[in-house]
């Protein structure tokens, strides 16, 4: 009974929002995004690990899952947008720091609580680790938070950042079940803004795509299916960045072609077309770094900051893996 309670408080919500604001392109494509290259640079920080079967996070339909091997646990990333004129920005807001004090769940909901239990998902995260504590340490105050999509291990860091920042996620991410998992994390936090893909032309060989700033150094791109309005982003720094969110988790999906698992037929069906774009842009500009939604770019197993979580995925890393 309270669990049902929870969801029709939770999931039939009205979140408020308007829309973010947006200037006219300052580019058609992207070759000439990158002969405009911006002073803009992005860190990716890590906010703790998530201890479950990386593998389940694919397609199960695609026959090259059976190949799939989970040797490491995923990093809950976020990245820390800097520009030199306009400031500090983040894409995706991590675990908070409640992950740090009250492993495994910190300040899930608990319909996602009882959600990691059934899939037996634990997470950890070391003292200080959250980006709200980053962020203070180095005295930075973000513009804003964009969010790739509104799963739970994107938004809890929200409940430690300020009030006065905005919230930007595209139109149809927050959905019932979106509601539901992570609408605690945004109580308090008045300034929700949205992006809105429809009638913005593509922008070959990706979808659409919106200039966040209007320099053409941070743009939003439409790469729905893992959730119905899913956003990765492209930071036009030196070299430009691509951050592709949960359009795939980690490399291995990504060279094998293998799309993140969605809800519906039509999401997975989106899903692969979106994973196909990034495939072709990456081909065609090779030089772009590519940042997948839970791997440490460039970083060997070795060096990962350890958790109690992740060290026991850590010692048994020798053992032989196993099939999903």
């Amino acid at each position: 009974m309270l669990v049902l309670v929870f969801l029709v408080r939770n999931g039939f919500a009205r979140w408020p929002t308007s829309p973010y604001p947006i200037s006219a392109a300052s580019s058609r494509s992207w070759d000439e995004v990158f002969a405009h290259p911006a002073s803009v640079t992005v860190e990716t920080l890590v906010t703790g690990f998530i201890d479950m079967n990386r593998c389940d996070n694919l397609d199960q339909s695609n026959p090259a899952v059976a190949s799939c091997r989970s040797p490491a646990p995923l990093a809950d990333l976020v990245h820390l947008v800097s520009h030199p004129r306009l400031g500090t920005y983040l894409i995706d807001s991590g675990f908070a720091s409640r992950f740090a004090d009250s492993p495994p769940y910190g300040n899930y909901s608990m319909a996602m609580q009882l959600f990691n239990r059934m899939l037996g998902v634990r997470n950890g995260q070391r003292a200080h680790e959250s980006a709200a504590e980053i962020l203070r340490e180095r005295h930075l105050h973000p513009n804003a938070v964009f969010f790739t999509h509104l799963h739970p291990d994107h938004t809890s860091g929200v409940a430690d950042l300020p009030a006065d920042v905005d919230y930007v996620f595209a139109r149809q991410e927050a959905g019932f079940l979106a509601r539901v998992a992570v609408g605690s994390h945004f109580s308090g936090k008045p300034r929700l803004r949205t992006l809105d893909y429809a009638g913005v032309e593509p922008m070959l060989p990706l979808g659409p795509a919106l200039d966040l700033l209007g320099d053409g150094s941070l743009w939003a791109i439409s790469t729905p299916g893992h959730t119905p309005d899913h956003t990765s982003y492209l930071v036009n720094g030196n070299p430009p960045t691509l951050l592709v969110g949960d359009a795939s988790h980690f490399a291995w999906a990504f060279e094998q072609d293998v799309a993140p698992r969605a809800f519906t037929s039509d999401d997975r069906a989106r899903a692969v077309e979106s994973l196909t774009e990034l495939r072709r842009f990456a081909v065609r500009y090779p030089r772009v770094r590519i940042v997948f939604g839970h791997e440490i770019p460039g970083r060997p197993l070795e060096s990962v900051p350890t958790t109690p979580v992740s060290r026991a995925i850590l010692r048994s890393i020798s053992a032989p893996a196993a099939h999903p």
